[in-house]
């Protein structure tokens, strides 16, 4: 076998690139070597690509018979890896042949990871009220997330939803009252009356969102809507949980959170307060709010009793691999808690007075006692699937210091 290698003139070559890649607009950039390459010809190019998200993926050898040969693309492959980082471009990396395994999932998660975060630049999120019974770590700098993370935040108080609430189409109400009925599992004292606010609720929450072009939302339910209003959102937020990202007491880092993950998964998200670090598994469960697509079994739906006014979802989350997540802001940066574990259905669980929350227990992958050490706040996102590994390469291509417990 013979090779034989062509020079044209390198400059020649990088200005014709520049022309095809002026102005792309995609999600992530794949530099692939397959060869010794002068340095300042793949500088030129990528610099035109700044703020993209950029993989440097070098080919190493090939067998031809039982020789190994090599086209010099990993010593080409230092020069411009190291000359990018001395400029302060950043790039993932990538060593190896096409038809390597680790070759092929390392372009996936890179090619996904880029697709999330262009995506959350471009994403706005619903803001009602705001940080519930003073949370700290409910509240996020917006400078700092829209620069660095990438959502948007809309804000409106919670007045537009009652307002809204009048509005809403009496026809549809009782269509979804009688849905639900027949769909759910109703326990103690729920009169219509209850089921018509909650649908009046989940409907006025919709018809908001599609006004507004919201891709996710989180409302401030306590004590606004829960006491004065009288009627707590944690069913409406149940149903509208299963169509797009939602969680409730308006917190935005936990928010963005199931943004992220629902960004890498496609799948629904959800979130609960962590209410039991044991030495084997941890438990946790909202005050009323799960997807009802996430139930283990016919959707239960109670009335509040001690601490809040309205319904409540009382389901328990169905058994699967779950993964967990939590951004942080510390220090004036970001951070990723992340676990993993299995869910199961736990042992009866209710918070004094109140009827059962939805909740699960996860026996987590790791130390619990580390996870419990770690912990950046009591909600954690949870989606279902073992991404631990997307979550890790989005927070990569992000600079999002990373901590797996």
């Amino acid at each position: 076998m013979s090779y034989t290698l062509e020079r044209s003139e390198p400059w020649d070559d990088v200005r014709k690139v520049l022309g095809k890649v002026r102005g792309w607009d995609v999600d992530g950039v794949i530099a692939l070597l397959v060869s010794w390459v002068e340095a300042p010809n793949v500088v030129a190019v990528l610099r035109e690509l700044g703020g993209k998200p950029l993989l440097l993926w070098s080919h190493t050898v090939f067998k031809d018979g039982e020789e190994l040969l090599t086209l010099g693309a990993l010593p080409g492959f230092g020069v411009v890896k190291e000359s990018l980082t001395a400029m302060g471009m950043r790039a993932s990396l990538l060593w190896g042949m096409p038809w390597e395994d680790k070759v092929r999932e390392k372009i996936s998660r890179f090619a996904n990871a880029a697709r999330a975060r262009h995506m959350l630049s471009q994403s706005k999120i619903g803001l009602r009220g705001y940080a519930s019974m003073g949370m700290y770590t409910g509240t996020i700098d917006h400078i700092a997330l829209r620069s660095r993370i990438g959502p948007e935040i809309d804000h409106l108080d919670q007045y537009a939803i009652i307002r809204k609430i009048d509005e809403v189409d009496d026809r549809k109400v009782r269509e979804l009252v009688e849905n639900a009925k027949r769909r759910w599992e109703l326990f103690g004292d729920v009169p219509d009356k209850l089921l018509e606010t909650s649908m009046r609720m989940y409907l006025a929450l919709k018809s908001i969102v599609d006004e507004h072009g919201w891709n996710a939302l989180t409302v401030k339910c306590q004590y606004e809507l829960s006491r004065m209003f009288g009627h707590a959102p944690c069913v409406p937020l149940s149903m509208l949980g299963d169509e797009m990202t939602v969680s409730c007491e308006g917190d935005l880092p936990l928010l963005v959170s199931q943004l992220m993950l629902h960004y890498l998964t496609g799948r629904p998200t959800t979130y609960g307060d962590i209410h039991l670090i044991a030495e084997d598994h941890i438990l946790l469960g909202a005050c009323g709010f799960a997807p009802f697509c996430m139930a283990s079994d016919r959707p239960k739906v109670g009335r509040h009793t001690v601490l809040y006014e309205g319904l409540l979802n009382s389901t328990a989350y169905k058994p699967g691999r779950v993964t967990l997540s939590r951004l942080g802001y510390r220090g004036g940066d970001f951070l990723m808690h992340i676990a993993t574990g299995q869910a199961r259905i736990p042992e009866a669980f209710r918070e004094v007075g109140c009827p059962p929350y939805p909740s699960m227990r996860v026996d987590l992958d790791g130390n619990t006692k580390e996870f419990g050490i770690n912990l950046l706040s009591q909600h954690y996102a949870v989606v279902y699937g073992d991404v631990e590994d997307d979550v890790l390469e989005l927070c990569e291509i992000m600079e999002i210091k990373s901590i797996v417990t």
